[in-house]
């Protein structure tokens, strides 16, 4: 519950004047009064059972202490904007509490914990402040007491005087109600009438209005200071943002802001001129037209004589246009004749070169064909030398082999009878000598052949470590060799498809059909004889496509292809006869049976930046055309020139074909993207281009031209390769030949010298002379051996002679042979390219024969459009002339073109007509329309003139306002220093505001009282004696510059604490607000400080006879209170048990 103790309160003194003597006591009684309030005097209080005026006072904490009130006092006293209460209920702290404030000073006191600093956010809240505001919490539901679900605040302000605002509505004061809920739901208010309770709205606008009225800003921390703020204002407070609370606070903000609202005006006020500029051109039109409709009135009278003239000159210039026309189409007949006539001399001049190419290039490709013929008697011819130099080379071969063997055994057979001839002497000799030092001589001779041996076995191991790599590199080689063979039969493929689709191309350069495949030709005749159920047969396809751009042509005829021969027809009967027709002719077309149904195809298209194969190609056929998109989407592929811009499109669309696109193709034949997504491109196999898309066929045949010589560059490198792998390999299989002659002399040698290790070892242990003589049989035997093998190598080397000259012969016979086959081939294919430059001049020709047949059908198309034209126009001049006599009999001369007559006649008409008009006016009234619309020009250049004159006024005016508001300014600057300056000197202290208008900043400086003691000093130090007190101007001047005054920043809590109070002083006198507000303004004062804060605002309330101030402290009050001074205890309020 809170508590209330009032001792006299103002209520009582106007309710109760005759109980005056009973408040009437001594200042020292009523300051004992405030010291010794305690808990029993808060009991005693609370027990009063008499009823009282604010009945709520009964539940609340504070104790209210206040001085003698006399009518001086009353008098004195603001009528409007002041806070008389503020009740609180389930708020912060306080479960329930009221506050009474008398209209001057109101000092709240009490211990930390009370509540003090809830009764000043409590007011804050329900003038409409916002949370963050009072730095208590950051939303309105951090206030509503723990456990509760609903606060609710009350400020009651006076609402007295002839300021009042509408007193008719609110009464004598305003109550302000503001509930804070703390589910969803947003707070909520309530303005009352405080003289009879009842609820005048609702709105916060209205509440915004009331303290805008009363000049109470709740978000100006200069006239309501929270704790917070009060204790770091100095401090945390940014110069620009102290400048904008002293606009504020002395409403210089809201002068500056309605000054903009006039500046507005004004711009307004100028377009609102402009716009009326705007009309004045219209208004004067139609003023001058009146003037014109008066003075035509009264002189116009012989426009239908006039009317009548032109007309008859109007009806025989019709005459005379039509007969114009008919000589024109009489000039364009003959014209066109003599360019018809001369067409046809060039077609039968192009032809007869065409029939005489024809007849060359056949006669060229039979020669070259017969040449060809005579090559195959010399290719049978050719393969008999071939096989006998193949078995020639390995007869050589083999012999090479042969004569390498009995090389190695003739020099084994030597080695062994040096070998023999020597033991045989070594015996001989040992067995004369028989000493120790033969005997050692011979094991040096078994260390020295062991050697040997291990020198030989390592020999054999890096022989046969080279052997393993040749035999390696020869399987490499035999694979690549492999893949030579099929790539040279390729290439070869190629050239010969090459050559056989050449060679089609040409024979297709006398008829474009033939491209369409065979029997075509054939099946078109019958298709034109043949009886059809429906509509005759459309086909080939091809014959209405042409392309574009021959860039993607190969790409495009690789898509479509066997759709480009297919035929279109629309029934199954008719498909029947169609198939007949192809089977006699052997034609391979495919049939397609469709409706010529012409639907719209657009919505399915992509976005107009892709180049589709529809935009492509160029189809004369609208039925072929929904078939191709029917068959093959045409519509849906879009075609890019390089692989790499497909790729970038497709990554740009996140790995997705855009939208209405199924393929993106390649200029260079490949497929980017799919249907599933992703970044896949895939290579196409291109087809072989034909011309079935009416490309120049000259053009197509140079291209296959240059495609057959790269592929038979190609081709010869393939057989380069090929050899160069057969040379490599045969280089190999030498060496290895060497190699394993090498090991098996090595490994003779290896076996010679074990043999020799063991008759060496039999000498030495041996003495038996037996021995030399098997030693001397074996020589022998060796010997004749010998001369057997030289006997077989001369026979041998007379062979392989013989067969060495067999292959020069064989080689020779080739020779001569190809060369033949060269002649030949040579000749056979310069008739060939004769040929070949034959076709491409005749087809030269035949684009020449195509271009004039198609300018003399255009011809003949527009000669027949100009004969229908020119009867046409004959019967027109009779018409025309018929309807002319109707007019004017005799036919009369005409003066003007028909446009002209034309146009005259409508003006005269116009005017005829706009008299006709104004005849049902009189000559009178015509005249006063007349004079309406000249005045009203007149009245609005008046007006417009008026209003610019106002504009002008009111620039000057603001001009001016704008400088009174400067000079406001620059007075409310010069007020604020002086009063902050006299405040600081209170207490001993200078110091200044520094302001900056143009940077919009506000910086307080500051030198104490122990600055300048400090400065004394040193001038005392430095003035050679002289006194403190006669110090000159130079050196106040050159101390100034030692102790410059300080920031506020640097300044201790009790002197930072006096500042803030002589800056917020100095800041109040130039302020409006009625309602002063400061929490905890004394902590960090020292006695002194805090006695002449105390002083300085108590003096600077009761010089202000419209402010009320609300000063809040925990410490104790040492003033006293009085009749315009209130002191208010706050006891801690019960709060929730834990």
């Amino acid at each position: 519950m809170v508590k209330v103790h009032s001792k006299h309160t103002q209520e009582d003194a106007e309710d109760r004047p005759a109980n005056r003597s009973r408040t009437e006591t001594t200042p020292d009684d009523e300051y004992s009064h405030i010291q010794g309030l305690g808990q029993d005097a808060t009991q005693n209080m609370t027990q009063d059972p008499s009823p009282r005026r604010h009945s709520s006072q009964r539940n609340t904490n504070v104790t209210r202490i206040r001085g003698r009130q006399t009518h001086e006092s009353q008098a004195g006293e603001p009528e409007i904007g002041i806070v008389e209460s503020i009740e609180i209920v389930d708020f912060m702290c306080h479960e329930k509490a009221t506050v009474n404030l008398c209209p001057k000073v109101n000092f709240i006191t009490g211990q930390n914990g009370s509540g003090k600093s809830a009764i000043l956010t409590a007011l804050i809240i329900a003038l409409g402040g916002k949370a963050s505001l009072t730095n208590r919490a950051s939303n309105l539901k951090g206030f509503i007491r723990e456990g509760r679900q609903r606060a609710t605040v009350k400020v009651q302000l006076r609402n007295r005087g002839p300021d009042a605002y509408r007193p008719e509505l609110y009464g004598s004061s305003i109550v302000i109600e503001r509930q804070l809920n703390n589910g969803t739901a947003a707070s909520q208010y309530k303005l009352r009438n405080g003289d009879t309770g009842e609820v005048v709205s609702k709105r916060k606008d209205d509440l915004v209005a009331i303290t805008d009225h009363m000049a109470i800003q709740v978000d100006n921390p200069i006239n309501i200071l929270s704790q917070d703020a009060a204790r770091e204002f100095l401090a945390s407070t940014s110069p620009d943002k102290m400048y904008q609370f002293f606009l504020k606070g002395t409403q210089l903000h809201q002068l500056r802001e309605d000054l903009g609202a006039v500046s507005q005006a004004i711009t307004r006020a100028e377009a609102n001129i402009e716009r009326k500029k705007e009309v004045l051109p219209e208004m004067r039109a139609e003023k001058r037209r009146w003037e014109k409709h008066y003075s035509d009135m009264k002189q116009a009278h012989d426009f239908e004589s006039k009317m009548d003239a032109l007309s008859q000159q109007m009806a025989w210039a019709i005459v005379e246009e039509a007969e114009d026309e008919v000589g024109h189409i009489d000039e364009e007949l003959g014209v066109n004749g003599q360019k018809v006539a001369k067409i046809n001399d060039k077609v039968a001049e192009q032809t007869a070169f065409i029939d005489q190419i024809n007849a060359e290039a056949n006669l060229l490709s039979e020669q070259a064909q017969e040449l060809l013929r005579q090559l195959e008697p010399l290719q049978a011819e050719r393969r008999v030398p071939v096989e006998q130099m193949e078995a020639a080379k390995a007869a050589l071969r083999r012999f090479k082999l042969t004569e390498a063997d009995m090389n190695m055994e003739a020099r084994s057979t030597r080695e062994r009878i040096s070998s023999l001839t020597a033991e045989i002497a070594t015996e001989r000799a040992r067995m004369e000598s028989k000493d120790q030092a033969g005997k050692e001589k011979l094991r040096l001779a078994i260390t020295a052949l062991e050697d040997n041996i291990k020198e030989e076995e390592a020999r054999i191991a890096d022989l046969q470590a080279e052997q393993k790599t040749f035999e390696e590199r020869s399987s490499v080689l035999r694979e690549t060799k492999v893949g030579c063979h099929r790539e040279a039969d390729k290439c070869r493929d190629l050239v010969t498809q090459t050559r056989a689709g050449l060679e089609e191309m040409m024979r297709s350069t006398s008829n474009r059909l033939n491209a369409f495949g065979r029997g075509v030709v054939e099946a078109l005749d019958m298709i034109d004889r043949a009886q059809w159920r429906n509509s005759k047969p459309i086909g080939p396809i091809g014959r209405f496509v042409k392309l574009r751009n021959p860039k993607f042509s190969r790409i495009i005829e690789t898509t479509l292809d066997k759709t480009l021969d297919a035929f279109l027809v629309e029934s199954h009967a008719d498909r029947v006869t169609l198939d007949a027709i192809f089977r006699r002719c052997a034609c391979q077309s495919r049939i397609v049976i469709c409706k010529p149904e012409l639907f719209d195809y657009s919505k399915g298209e992509p976005d107009s930046r892709f180049t589709t194969m529809l935009n492509m190609l160029d189809i004369q056929n609208e039925v072929v055309k929904r078939q191709l998109i029917n068959l093959n989407r045409i519509e849906q592929i879009i075609l890019i020139e390089q692989r790499i811009e497909g790729d970038k499109m497709v990554a740009a669309n996140n790995g997705q074909l855009p939208r209405n696109v199924t393929a993106c193709l390649t200029a260079d034949g490949y497929s980017v993207g799919s249907k599933t997504g992703g970044l896949s491109s895939q290579s196409t196999n291109l087809i072989r281009e034909t011309s079935r898309l009416g490309e120049n066929i000259a053009s197509a045949i140079e291209r296959e031209k240059q495609v057959l010589a790269a592929r038979q560059r190609a081709l010869e490198h393939a057989q380069h390769s090929l050899k160069e792998t057969e040379k490599e390999l045969e280089e190999l299989r030498r060496k290895h030949e060497r190699s394993a002659i090498a090991v098996r002399q090595c490994k003779e040698r290896i076996n010679k010298a074990n043999s020799e290790i063991q008759q060496t070892r039999e000498r030495l242990y041996s003495d038996e002379p037996a021995k030399i003589a098997a030693l001397e049989t074996e020589l022998e035997q060796f010997t004749e051996q010998m001369e057997s093998l030289q006997t077989q190598f001369r026979d041998h080397v007379a062979q392989q002679k013989l067969k060495e000259e067999e292959l020069e012969q064989v080689q020779a016979d080739l020779v001569l042979i190809d060369r033949k086959m060269d002649v030949i081939r040579d000749r056979a294919e310069s008739k060939r390219e004769a040929a070949e430059e034959k076709a491409s001049q005749r087809q030269t020709h035949a684009d020449h024969i195509i271009y004039w047949n198609a300018k003399r059908t255009t011809l003949e198309t527009k000669r027949s459009h100009l004969e229908q034209a020119r009867a046409e126009a004959s019967a027109k001049v009779e018409e025309t002339i018929s309807d002319a006599r109707k007019v004017c009999e005799e036919r009369v001369e005409v003066e003007h073109t028909l446009a002209k007559l034309d146009r005259m006649i409508s003006e005269y008409q116009a005017r005829i007509e706009e008299i006709e008009r104004s005849r049902s006016m009189s000559l009178a009234e015509v005249a006063e329309k007349a004079q309406l619309h000249i005045t009203a020009y007149k009245k609005a250049k008046e007006e417009l003139s008026s209003i610019a004159q106002l504009v002008d006024a009111l620039k000057t005016s603001h001009r001016l306002r704008m400088s009174k508001w400067m000079q406001f300014r620059e007075s409310m600057t010069i007020r604020t220093k002086m009063h902050f300056s006299t405040h600081l000197s209170q207490r001993g202290y200078t110091g200044k505001l520094e302001f900056d208008h143009t940077q919009r900043t506000l910086v307080p400086k500051i030198q104490t009282d122990q600055d300048l003691v400090s400065e004394n000093i040193v001038k005392g130090g430095g003035g050679g004696g002289r006194k403190a007190g006669s110090s000159s101007q130079q050196d106040k001047a050159a101390s100034a510059g030692r102790f410059l005054r300080k920031d506020t920043k640097s300044l201790s809590g009790g002197e930072k604490s006096f500042t803030t109070i002589c800056l917020l002083l100095s800041l109040w006198e130039t302020m409006n607000c009625p309602v002063r507000a400061l929490d905890e303004f004394d902590v960090f004062m020292d006695a002194a400080n805090r006695a002449i804060a105390m002083s300085m605002m108590i003096s600077s309330a009761r010089s202000k006879n419209t402010t009320q101030f609300i000063l809040i402290s925990p410490l104790d009050m040492n003033v006293k209170p009085d009749a315009d001074i209130t002191i208010l205890r706050l006891q801690p309020p019960k709060r929730a048990s834990s």
